[in-house]
Formats: C-alpha cells, sequence, structure tokens
C-alpha cells in the first residue's frame, strides 16, 4: 500500500513534464524562480515555488496557506517532518528536521525570530522548563500521580502553541537549517536544526498602506470509526452475559441504530480571522503596525479558541553608516479544552458510550457520569461524553510579550557591526474544573480543583563584527566574530483541590496539594567565529567554532565546523558541490530540568551522571540548474550521530525496591543516515502557468545503548528496544492466536520450566519517508495553489483498538468485532464475547502488536483557488476559496495517522491515545490593499 501511495506522488510529479517548456521571456506576472541557501551556506532543505501567498521562503515569494501555521507550511521543505499533537485549536507541533537527534528531550528546533532565539518556550513537559496540564481528579486516587497517568496525560499541552504569536501575514521569510554549515553559528542549540523567520516591516518612499486580509469557513471531522448500533450491541451483551452465567440483560435486541455518540459529541465549527495593517514611510523612516483576531470552535463539543494580538515595527536610518529596528508583539489567547486524554475522557467516551444510552434522561439532564453496576453485575465506566466537555475541562489564557531592538553600523566600506536585544514575557494562568461529585444522577455544576501559573522572563543580546573583501580580481576574504548571551527565569506552580468522596455529605473528605517548579534561572554564553575563503568566485573554504557555557555548570562545551565547496562561474551552468560537517549540541546540554541524570554502571559514592549531549553531521550535496532556470535539482547525503543521548526504561534490579520494576537511566548513540532530493520546474503550456516542485526524502535511524560498567545491582543493559533499533521504536507483546476457550494467547518463552510472556521491537512511530508535491497554476486572473504531502515507513499505536476490538461488554465496540470468536466461528483474532482485555482502570492497554497500524499516508494538505479581482499601482483586491486536510488516503482505522498523543519526544513517537480529530477545513477569504 505505501508503494501504491508513492507511485502516486511520481506519477504526479512527472505529468509537468510533457508540458512545453519557457523559450522566451515570463511576462511580469509570471511565477517566481526558486532561490536556494545562501551561496555560501549551502544546505540541503530547499523550499518548494509557490504563488498567491505573501511571505517569503529562502527569498523567494510563497503562499501564506492562511489557515495552516508556519509550522505546517514547513513539510514542502525535503527532510522535515511535521505532526500536530491533536486537533485541538491552538494546539502545538512535533518538528523533526532529519529525524531524531536524541530520544528524551528537548527535541524541537531552535527558532531565531528576527536573528535572535525567540518563542521557544512550548508549554509542554518534551520543551523546557517542562510544564504539564493538571491531571483530572479521578485518574487516581490522589489525583496527583503521574504513574496513574497516561501518556497523552503525561504530554497534555499547558498552554497555546507559541508560534501563535506570528500569524502567517506577519511573517516576510522563512528559512529551515539543517546543515552543517547552516546551523554551526548556534553551536549548542543547533542539533535539531534551526527555522529562522524574519517578520514584515514598512516600506519607505511611498504613502500610507493599509492591508486587510481575512477569511471565515467551517471545519468537520474528516473520518469516524465504524462502530456497533444498539442492537449489535444489545446482542454483544446478551452473548457477554452467557460467558459468566447471568440473565441476558436485553430481552429485546431489536432496538435500531441507537444514539450516534460521535454524532452527538463532535460538530461542525465556524472559526474566523481578520488582520489589518498600516505600513509606509519615507526615505529614512519606515513603520509598520498591524492587528489580529481569530476566533475558532474546535469539532469537538466545548472546545474554543480567541485570539488577539498587535504588533509594531519602526526603522530607522541615520546617515549612511547607522540603521536602527525596533519591534514589539504582544498576544493573547484564551482556550477551553474539555478533558480527553485519559481513559475516562471524552474522546474515549465517545468511542466506548453503549448505543443503547440516551444522550439525557426524562429529567433533561445528562445521563451518565460516573461509576455503574454492568449489564451483569460487574462495575464499568460509563462517561457521558457531551457531560465531560461541558464540566470536565481547562480553560488557559497564554500571554506573550516580545519585543526587540537592533542596530547596523557600517564604520567602513568592508566592515559591519551589528548589535541586538530582545525581551520575552510569558505568562500561563489556567484554570481547571470538574464536578465535585460523582453521582449517577450526573454533575449538576462544576468547580475549580486545579489552578496553574507560568511565568517566565526571556533575554538575549548579540554583538557581531562582520568583514569581507575582494583582494584583486580573483580572491575574497571574510570573517565573522559574533557573541550571544542568553538568560531565562521562571517559576511554575500547579494547586490542586479537589474532593474523594463519592457523594456530598458531612463526612466529605477534600484533600489538597501543589507542586512547583522554580523559582529558577538559565545563563548561557554563546560565542562564535568564522573564517572563509573564496578563489576565482568558484572555491570556497569555511570554518568556525563555537563553544557554550552555562552558568553554574562545570561543563563548557566546544563546536568546530567547516565547509569546502565550489561553484561553476557566473553565466555558465549553475553546478554547485559541497561537503561540510560540524558539532552541535541541545538546550542544557541534553540535561533535564533537574540537571545530568544518574545513569546506570555505577555505585555509592561513584555513581555515573550523564554527559554533555553533542552531536556531530556531516553531508555532501550538489546542486544544479542556474537560480533563474525553468529546472533545478538539489540532492544531499548526510550522517548525523548524537552521542550521549539520554535514555529510560523500567527494569527490575536485583536486591533494590524487592526486585520490581524501577526507571533507570542511561546514555546511548543514535545515528541518522538520509538521502535528500528537491526538483523544481518552471514551465508554460500556451496562457497557462505552472511551478512545480518534488521535495523527498529517505532517513535511517539507529540507537544503541552505550554499554555500561556493570555492578552487583545493575542490570546489563535497558532492553532489547535500545540495542540497534529505530529510536521511537515500539516494544510489546505479540499476539500468537486464542486460545481454545476464545480469549487472547501472545508469544511466550519457556526458561527453568517456567513460560512468561515476550516481549520484542513491533514497530516505530518515526516515518523513514517523507514526500511533498506542490503545484501551482495560473491563468489570468484566476490562480491554483496546492501541496500533497506523505509519509511512509512507521507504524502508529492506536490504543483505541484495545478496547474497540476486544469485545468486553462493557462498552461499545468497533465493527470488527462481528468477527469475534465463537464455538462455531474460530478461525479469526478477535476474541469471544465477555473477554476482559489487556487494560487496566488507570494505565490503559499494554503495547501490543493488536493496537499497532499502518501510518503511511498522503495527504492533500492544501488546496487554494484565488482571483484577483483588480491590480493598480495604489489598490489589490484579491479573493479566494480554499481548503486544508482535504483527503487523507491511509489504510489507518483512526482519525489521522499523523498525531502525537506523547508529545515532541521521538521516543515517543506515532502514540494516538485519545487525540481529538485533526478537522478538514473549508475557507472564504480576502485579501485587500489601498
Amino acid at each position: 500500500m505505501a508503494n501504491y501511495y508513492l507511485g502516486i506522488f511520481l506519477l504526479t510529479a512527472a505529468l509537468p513534464a510533457v508540458a512545453q517548456p519557457v523559450t522566451h521571456a515570463a511576462p511580469a506576472d509570471t511565477l517566481p524562480a526558486t532561490h536556494f541557501f545562501r551561496i555560501d551556506l549551502p544546505d540541503s532543505l530547499s523550499p518548494s515555488p509557490t504563488l498567491s501567498g505573501t511571505f517569503r521562503v529562502q527569498n523567494q515569494e510563497q503562499p501564506a496557506r492562511p489557515f495552516l501555521t508556519v509550522q505546517d507550511q514547513l513539510r514542502t521543505v525535503a527532510g522535515v517532518q511535521v505532526t500536530p499533537y491533536d486537533g485541538s485549536p491552538g494546539s502545538g507541533r512535533a518538528v523533526r528536521i532529519r529525524g531524531a537527534s536524541l530520544a528524551l528531550g528537548q527535541a524541537q528546533p531552535l527558532y531565531v525570530i528576527d536573528g535572535l532565539p525567540a518563542l521557544n518556550d512550548e508549554l509542554t513537559v518534551g520543551q523546557a522548563p517542562g510544564v504539564s496540564a493538571p491531571l483530572a481528579p479521578f485518574e487516581s486516587s490522589s489525583g496527583s500521580s503521574s504513574s496513574a497517568a497516561t501518556i497523552a496525560e503525561q504530554h497534555a499541552e499547558a498552554g497555546a502553541n507559541p508560534l501563535q504569536l506570528l500569524p502567517p501575514e506577519s511573517i516576510e521569510s522563512v528559512e529551515v537549517l539543517a546543515g552543517p554549515a547552516a546551523v554551526a553559528r548556534y553551536g549548542p542549540l543547533g542539533a535539531n536544526g534551526v527555522i529562522s523567520i524574519r517578520t514584515r516591516r514598512g516600506q519607505g518612499g511611498r504613502p500610507l498602506r493599509v492591508r486587510y486580509a481575512a477569511y471565515a469557513g467551517v471545519q468537520q471531522m474528516r473520518q469516524r470509526y465504524d462502530l456497533l448500533p444498539a442492537s449489535e450491541y444489545a446482542a454483544l451483551v446478551n452473548e457477554a452475559a452467557l460467558r459468566y452465567n447471568s440473565p441476558a440483560p436485553y430481552l429485546s435486541t431489536n432496538l435500531g441504530t441507537g444514539t450516534d455518540w460521535q454524532s452527538e459529541t463532535y460538530r461542525v465549527a465556524g472559526l474566523q480571522q481578520h488582520q489589518v495593517s498600516l505600513d509606509g514611510g519615507r526615505a529614512n523612516t519606515t513603520y509598520l503596525l498591524s492587528a489580529d483576531y481569530r476566533q475558532q470552535s474546535g469539532v469537538l463539543r466545548g472546545t474554543d479558541l480567541t485570539r488577539l494580538g498587535l504588533r509594531l515595527a519602526l526603522d530607522q536610518r541615520v546617515g549612511h553608516q547607522l540603521r536602527l529596528h525596533g519591534t514589539a508583539a504582544m498576544g493573547q489567547t484564551d482556550q477551553r479544552l474539555p478533558y480527553t486524554q485519559g481513559t475516562r475522557g471524552s474522546t474515549f467516551a465517545a468511542l466506548l458510550a453503549p448505543p443503547t444510552q440516551s444522550v439525557r434522561t426524562d429529567q433533561g439532564g445528562y445521563s451518565g457520569y460516573g461509576s455503574f453496576t454492568g449489564q451483569y453485575g460487574i462495575p464499568y465506566n460509563f462517561a457521558n461524553p457531551l457531560a465531560i466537555n461541558d464540566y470536565t475541562y481547562r480553560s488557559p489564557r497564554t500571554r506573550r510579550l516580545l519585543a526587540q531592538l537592533a542596530a547596523d553600523y557600517e564604520p567602513l566600506p568592508h566592515l559591519t557591526v551589528q548589535a541586538a536585544a530582545n525581551f520575552q514575557r510569558t505568562l500561563l494562568d489556567a484554570e481547571s474544573s470538574a464536578p465535585p461529585f460523582y453521582t449517577n444522577q450526573g454533575p449538576a455544576t462544576s468547580q475549580v480543583y486545579a489552578t496553574q501559573i507560568y511565568h517566565t522572563s526571556q533575554w538575549a543580546a548579540q554583538l557581531a563584527v562582520r568583514y569581507q573583501r575582494q583582494l584583486g580580481a580573483r580572491h575574497e576574504v571574510g570573517a565573522e566574530v559574533d557573541y550571544q548571551y542568553q538568560a531565562a527565569d521562571l517559576v511554575s506552580r500547579t494547586d490542586y483541590y479537589f474532593s474523594n468522596q463519592p457523594t456530598p455529605g458531612p463526612g466529605a473528605n477534600y484533600s489538597t496539594g501543589f507542586y512547583q517548579l522554580g523559582p529558577g534561572e538559565t545563563r548561557l554564553h554563546r560565542p562564535w567565529a568564522s573564517l572563509h575563503y573564496t578563489f576565482d568566485s568558484t572555491l570556497t573554504v569555511q570554518a568556525g567554532l563555537s563553544y557554550g557555557h552555562y552558568r553554574g555548570s562545570d561543563a563548557t562545551e566546544y563546536y568546530p565546523n567547516a565547509q569546502l565547496s565550489w561553484q561553476a562561474r557566473p553565466g555558465r551552468a549553475g553546478l554547485r558541490l559541497w561537503l561540510g560537517a560540524a558539532r552541535t549540541g541541545v538546550p542544557q546540554l541534553g540535561y533535564g530540568q533537574f540537571g545530568p541524570a544518574q545513569i546506570l554502571g555505577g555505585s555509592y559514592p561513584n555513581y555515573r551522571y550523564q554527559l554533555p549531549l553533542h552531536n556531530d553531521q556531516a553531508e555532501a550535496g550538489v546542486h544544479f540548474g542556474p537560480r533563474s532556470g525553468h529546472f533545478t535539482g538539489q540532492f544531499v547525503a548526510y550522517q548525523r550521530t548524537s552521542y550521549h543521548a539520554l535514555i529510560s526504561n523500567a527494569v527490575a534490579i536485583p536486591d533494590y525496591a524487592n526486585g520490581g520494576p524501577v526507571t533507570v537511566f542511561d546514555e546511548a548513540t543514535i545515528r541518522n543516515r538520509g538521502l535528500e532530493l528537491t526538483l523544481t520546474a518552471h514551465w508554460r503550456r500556451g496562457r497557462l502557468q505552472g511551478a512545480t516542485s518534488l521535495a523527498a526524502s529517505y532517513n535511517h535511524n539507529r540507537l544503541r545503548e552505550d554499554s555500561p560498567t556493570n555492578t552487583s545491582n545493575t542490570p546489563p543493559s535497558l532492553g532489547p528496544v535500545y540495542d540497534n533499533q529505530p529510536t521511537g521504536a515500539f516494544y510489546g507483546f505479540q499476539q500468537d492466536g486464542l486460545n481454545a476457550d476464545g480469549t487472547l494467547r501472545f508469544r511466550t518463552q519457556s526458561s527453568g520450566g517456567y513460560a512468561f510472556l515476550t516481549q520484542t521491537v513491533i514497530g516505530s512511530g518515526i516515518p523513514a519517508q517523507l514526500v511533498s508535491l506542490s503545484q501551482q497554476l495560473r491563468r489570468g486572473p484566476l490562480a491554483l495553489d496546492a501541496q500533497m504531502d506523505g509519509m511512509f515507513g512507521y507504524q502508529v499505536l492506536n490504543y483505541q483498538r484495545d478496547f474497540l476490538d476486544t469485545p468486553t461488554g462493557y462498552s461499545n465496540n468497533a465493527t470488527t468485532v462481528r468477527d469475534r470468536w465463537t464455538p462455531t466461528h474460530q478461525d479469526t483474532s478477535i476474541p469471544g464475547a465477555g473477554y476482559a482485555g489487556n487494560f487496566n482502570a488507570t494505565n490503559g492497554p499494554a503495547v501490543t502488536d493488536r493496537l499497532l497500524e499502518n501510518g503511511s499516508n498522503v495527504r492533500l494538505s492544501s488546496l487554494t483557488l484565488t482571483y484577483r479581482l483588480r491590480q493598480t499601482a495604489t489598490q489589490d483586491l484579491s479573493l479566494w476559496i480554499g481548503g486544508q486536510n482535504l483527503l487523507v488516503l491511509t489504510g489507518y482505522r483512526g482519525y489521522d495517522p499523523n498525531v502525537s498523543s506523547g508529545g515532541p519526544a521521538p521516543a515517543l513517537a506515532g502514540r494516538d491515545y485519545g487525540a481529538v480529530p485533526v478537522p478538514r477545513t473549508w475557507l472564504l477569504g480576502v485579501r485587500a490593499s489601498i
């Protein structure tokens, strides 16, 4: 199936080849040619050419595909994977560039805004400082035990995606940096790649210009689970009752379809966004003032987002040598997020609620909320998903301020001095609400059971001196010295207040608690120096060195880099070759929020601790075709190796904790090898113009645990999952048919006369192949833009299947249980009715190959048709209609195969645990300027 989808891409990409190439000068509205990375820093990641939008990628106009976040639009770059955490409004994205450079910790790329790091405080466990959303009170007896939480709960976002501060209309350009020469300057921060964003500024030499951009539309579920109707569910419950020698609960199974809980829980939701900006200036002064407003209702009932933003940019030239820049952006995002991540979240409830139950009782209240006695005397949980949406929710408010000042000074013709500083303030204030008591009559109201604050202040400063000079006709030399300083102060606190008493009364038992992170601080000194020499405009040699030192740390890490590149003389065929290597690191040297972790292989008093993580990478590349040509391409091979990457597992340690499972840590080496290909064609056939770009990549990722020095009370390793296996591998049990009584049977291994269940690596959640195809067409005032993306060679752990494919009789099931075991139908892998399943009330299902599905997919990510009504020197007006996530070709049974319930950590990639569906979106928009 994966090869079938890949064939669609290759066939579609070949279609423009039959078109007639342009053999004459193109008119003024010809699609812009694609430019690649700076000639002095060639890189493998190259953009796809697009039209009709309004921001630039790698110095070329690209479409601001309006509703897609900046992160989503990076899928058109070879080697970039973008995976949403779920489909809730304001949800973040896991972005991986060239696979995974580590297993645990800060796996996201570094975001650089207008030259300085900013907006990197994603409010998840995987990113610093490690803040997470409060657990729901009914997921554990104490309400605060993370050990009882599901993967999705432990990695739920506490606040909105920080990139919400910069909507696409506010962005001037985006660069994705991954090659050694491109990321070298970021030394201790560049191992995961860098996304550099330049924001819009005013344009001088013209009068005031007013711009307005807006869109409105609807969102809907793209796919549903196929569930049993009421009549089949009642028959299954009766069959399960017989297993326990109980009378049939349903005297009649002729109940029709019953309640469609998915239709009741999800909705067609509206959204709108407006942005207005004023910009202009004179010869020496420019300004831009913009404001934006966004309102979005999620497809899950009860989810909402409202965002307000304001941005100001000022630029002043003083004489011919000094330029001053100032920018300030502020935004506030309010969300309402029903509880979805646990075993009793609304997304699970929409699948498991019995179709024989009605949404409301005869008295008008919600039916079913809390624990009940099952149809044949066995306790089970029927949680009404609509009641959960109404009564159990979080309401975070995220406020961000980003301000920056910069100056460029040219004291000499060949010398430039740049100074910049920014300040970022993030304030998160959130309340979590739930019913005070759970009764069979359902809740009457909610109370706040947890409050959360996260406040951080961050500073960054830079001073850079650059010198570049031509010596004679054939020699050019350059040097750069760059010093950056970063600081962060933070405090985070979560307070709990809830009742453990199931019914109200004078004996009600209340408890309180809190956990706090900080006050804490981080200080990083990061200088960088580079030299380069170019001979005859063809051969360039570049070398540099950076180091990183955190205040309070004993370690100072050095990061060298070098690159050799050659290009054909100007005017000849645009051929460029390069070979480069560099060492980089990750924030905090790869340590967690409490410093280096204690790892295997030591004993008191000589414990072993995690060493600073570093990453060695090398690449070789070729670019062919002139920049202004009609066909260009780029091919790159790379290798990236991470050392001292932290890994963990729960293992049994003799003579410790009675030999029970204990979470321990060790170090590992992670190696990524890959190939990247980008092809771009500009063509014309009659009045029709087009631009086609294909970006494809292959990544081979392997993780191997470092060999510890073993002692008497440590295991030799953390398990086979870390023995030359992919990062993000699934380690679980394998089904071995069914037992004679219709219960599940798993593979076992015998030892010492005993048989025990065995685990093995059963798949990986990180795609091996990524493909993106962008197609733009234009004829007169009409323009069409389409983006298709594909992911291949990975699996998704669909936790819902352990409930849906196991006919317990406690809850509803998928239609797959029609093929369940019966005494007369034993040739099946679905257990018989009444089987208890592999899950428990807190931690959910065990990891087995029953839950594993092929995640390969091809997606129509964006499709936009634009009609330009008017274009003059002073006026521009266009209307557009489009959609996102319109079509997904996949064999995955869940809502969407591209989700990450485990957050950004590569070790938890490919997990789908109660994720809100990523919706299909239809939009109608307008752009105008006067």
